[in-house]
């Protein structure tokens, strides 16, 4: 593309000089037309005073001869300021537009390119992001290199001692499943995300041929979110198996698409992110990911016009803007009243219908604003068991169960 603009700025600079002489040869042109018209026009006058015998033909010869002498003149005169203006005006007018080029060519490549890079062509980007992707370190290798920033959250009080009696369960009878279900769960809400992993492998290990395509799913998942997003080549075989028995799994999408995006390899992670989010819906986990993310994907895959598709209108939970404007004439009390009902109502409907983790969060949080933290407690409990197996929406319940001071 560097290249291409280069050439593009080079060619169009030799165009305007050939333009430029084109030019001011016309003009030197015009000019001696416009002399020789004049001679022309004496050695008229002198036909013209001959037959009249106003002069003798020898003056009329001679003065011929002055005429003549002085076309000669005017023709290597204008031979000469031609020569002298297509040449010094040249050399002036080509200096200026250089300067000029070199301007627009650094600014193009300050722009476009990179200093100290070379211009890769596709073939060789795509080929380096091959080999960048066949030579990713696998999933030990990336938690190795972490453990030195590792942390193993141990809470205090009764969780602290869930936990801990987990752990030792797990150690101590390694082939129960059911402590293992509970144990992953338990260390995802504790953002112990590795150890979360490690449990699940051993679960689908030991249930083999009948592990579930949500069970590999955990597994993958839980190892990328373990790695702060990265997807090693053992995430990778899973989240391709997962699509290969759930073609439509848009978890798995997601996940490719991200590991493409950090293979240098935008185009690919830019065509699985867009049909994810035409797809929808818009309560997905994943596509609020997207939505932070494909922009700057696009314009890393050339397509620096994208624009985010609008989002699909749904309907308020909270108060209207009739309740908003009747809250401004309610005493504290009734304004109270009125925010616990509408608490009320969104706790009621996440027990019959269900909803997404960032209405639970509200929901927890609201509670926590009422002051009723022991509440809060319970349905983030129940939130938690809710979505056991989906590390991504675990991490929004606990994020707001520590930002209001109910976990640790």
């Amino acid at each position: 593309m560097i290249v291409f603009w280069l050439s593009i700025t080079i060619i169009l600079a030799f165009v305007c000089v050939i333009f430029y002489q084109t030019l001011k040869k016309n003009a030197v042109q015009k000019e001696e037309n416009a002399d020789l018209k004049f001679y022309k026009s004496q050695l008229s006058e002198i036909e013209k005073d001959i037959a009249k015998g106003a002069i003798s033909s020898e003056e009329a010869e001679q003065l011929k001869v002055e005429i003549s002498r002085r076309i000669l003149k005017n023709k290597k005169q204008s031979l000469f300021k031609f020569s002298f203006q297509t040449t010094g005006s040249r050399v002036k007018f080509t200096f200026i537009l250089g300067i000029f080029t070199s301007f627009l060519a650094f600014g193009l490549y300050s722009s476009l390119g990179s200093f100290g890079y070379f211009d890769f062509s596709q073939k060789n980007r795509i080929e380096a992001a091959k080999l960048l992707k066949d030579t990713r370190p696998s999933q030990q290798e990336a938690w190795d290199a972490l453990s030195d920033v590792k942390t193993i959250n141990t809470p205090e009080g009764e969780m602290g001692e869930i936990i801990t009696k987990l752990r030792k369960i797990s150690q101590e009878r390694p082939n129960d499943i059911i402590g293992l279900r509970y144990l992953i769960r338990t260390e995802a809400s504790l953002n112990n995300f590795e150890n979360a992993a490690v449990a699940q492998m051993s679960l689908v290990k030991l249930l083999g041929e009948q592990a579930l395509t949500e069970d590999l799913y955990q597994l993958a998942e839980l190892m990328v979110i373990s790695l702060n997003g990265y997807v090693s080549p053992e995430a990778e075989a899973l989240f391709r198996k997962v699509l290969s028995q759930d073609d439509d799994n848009g978890g798995a999408l997601y996940y490719l698409g991200l590991m493409y995006a950090n293979l240098d390899r935008p185009d690919l992670s830019f065509e699985i992110w867009r049909k994810l989010l035409n797809r929808g819906p818009d309560d997905a986990p994943w596509i609020p990911l997207i939505r932070q993310q494909i922009v700057e994907v696009a314009w890393r895959a050339g397509n620096n016009r994208y624009e985010l598709p609008p989002k699909t209108i749904v309907p308020p939970n909270g108060p209207t803007q009739a309740d908003i404007e009747a809250s401004n004439e309610m005493t504290a009390d009734e304004r109270r009243e009125m925010i616990s009902n509408m608490v009320e109502g969104l706790a009621n409907r996440l027990a019959s219908e269900g909803g997404t983790s960032d209405e639970w969060a509200r929901l927890i949080k609201a509670l926590s604003v009422l002051g009723d933290s022991d509440r809060a407690k319970k349905i983030w409990a129940e939130a938690l068991n809710i979505y056991n197996n989906s590390p991504a929406d675990l991490r929004v319940i606990n994020d707001i169960a520590k930002e209001i001071g109910i976990s640790r």
